[in-house]
C-alpha cells in the first residue's frame, strides 16, 4: 500500500507533488482543477475563487493564473500535455443571490474550460454546478478523485479541513 502525505488545500492555493499525496479541499462557487500525469505519475490541484485577474496581479486566487502556473510546474518537468488529463469540480450557486448577481461560479467553469481547451489538456471529468458544495479528495500519483455534496455549507466551511 502506498502511503500518501495528507494536505488540506485552502482557496486560493496550488499544490504540485511529485510524490504521493492526498489533498483535499471544499468547493462552493470557487473551482478545483486536477492535472495527472500519469507516465510520471505526478499530480496537481489550483482551487480558485475568481475567474480572471485583473491586469498585473499573479495571485493564485484567480483562474487564468492558478491553472497557467499549474500547467507550467507539469511542461517544466518534462510532462507532455497530450499525457495530461484534467478534471473540475465546483463553480456551484452556494449563495442566495449568486447566480442572479455575479454568476461566479458558471464563469469559473467557463475560464477553467477555455484555457484547458487552448492548451489541447484533455478533460477527463466534470462536476461542476448546481446548488451544493462538495468535497473533493485528489490522490496526486494515481489521478483518482473522489466527490461528496455538501448539502449545507457556510464561507468557513471552504477553510475547513475537518468537514
Amino acid at each position: 500500500m502506498i502511503s500518501h502525505s495528507l494536505f488540506f488545500l485552502n482557496p486560493g492555493e496550488m499544490i504540485f507533488a511529485q510524490q504521493p499525496s492526498l489533498i483535499k479541499t471544499v468547493l462552493g462557487s470557487c473551482i478545483a482543477v486536477t492535472l495527472h500525469d500519469s507516465e510520471k505519475k505526478i499530480g496537481g490541484i489550483c482551487h480558485f475563487l475568481l475567474p480572471y485577474a485583473p491586469k498585473d496581479e499573479l495571485s493564485t486566487k484567480y483562474g487564468n493564473v492558478a491553472i497557467s502556473l499549474l500547467l507550467r510546474k507539469f511542461i517544466n518537468l518534462g510532462s507532455k500535455k497530450n499525457k495530461i488529463v484534467a478534471k473540475i469540480f465546483g463553480g456551484a450557486s452556494v449563495l442566495l443571490d449568486e447566480k442572479e448577481i455575479f454568476f461566479v461560479g458558471e464563469r469559473n467553469i467557463e475560464v477553467a474550460m477555455k484555457i484547458l481547451t487552448e492548451n489541447n489538456i484533455t478533460i477527463k471529468e466534470m462536476n461542476v454546478g448546481g446548488e451544493f458544495g462538495r468535497k473533493l479528495l485528489f490522490y496526486t500519483d494515481s489521478g483518482l478523485t473522489v466527490v461528496e455534496t455538501i448539502t449545507k455549507m457556510g464561507i468557513r466551511d471552504l477553510y475547513n479541513s475537518k468537514i
